[in-house]
């Protein structure tokens, strides 16, 4: 088993053990430091990832970011990529690949027109490193935004690792935010 593995399951069992409280209340406070952010307030266009399992709950973070008027993408995995549609109501999201919900209707958002993205993972270092599920959703996605993007994983303060094994290709995320709080990545 590679050292990635092994920090991949060793994190998911602690995250899964958060109660469904606990984590329901940490992602209040995740959500209150992103939505504080400067950098936040000024986006228009955000792209977020839809929260399975014991991820960071991104359902009303999702829906407080449309009420506010901004513009909201979702990805839809098509193949081995992910394409970003934008959804006007979270009502749209229906259940797809992996049981993650996805837009229904495809609108498309160009990754160009995005001012901020909000990247899952299981594990992070401070160094903005991360392990996903280990299918390499995000590291293709990551290859093709924009640098100018900002790049926030969402994270517990218990997915916070010394370091993550990473590859010359790998692209760290710039900010990640847990409840304790806001790491500023070194880049």
């Amino acid at each position: 088993m590679s050292k990635k593995q092994i920090l991949r399951r060793e994190i998911l069992k602690l995250r899964d053990g958060l109660l469904p409280e606990e984590r329901g209340e940490k992602s209040k406070r995740i959500r209150g430091k992103l939505f504080a952010l400067p950098e936040f307030k000024a986006a228009k266009t955000v792209l977020f990832y839809s929260a399975k399992g014991s991820e960071v709950e991104t359902k009303r973070a999702i829906k407080k970011t449309l009420s506010s008027g901004k513009k909201v993408g979702l990805p839809i995995v098509k193949g081995k990529n992910l394409f970003f549609s934008q959804i006007l109501q979270f009502g749209e999201l229906s259940p797809s690949t992996f049981g993650i919900l996805e837009p229904k209707e495809c609108r498309p958002i160009s990754l160009d027109k995005a001012d901020l993205t909000i990247i899952p993972g299981i594990a992070f270092d401070t160094q903005g490193n991360r392990i996903g599920f280990g299918k390499g959703f995000y590291d293709r996605f990551l290859e093709k935004i924009p640098e100018r993007v900002l790049k926030i994983g969402l994270a517990f303060e218990l997915q916070i690792t010394a370091t993550v094994p990473k590859t010359l290709t790998d692209i760290p995320v710039d900010k990640i935010i847990t409840e304790k709080r806001i790491i500023k990545c070194n880049q």
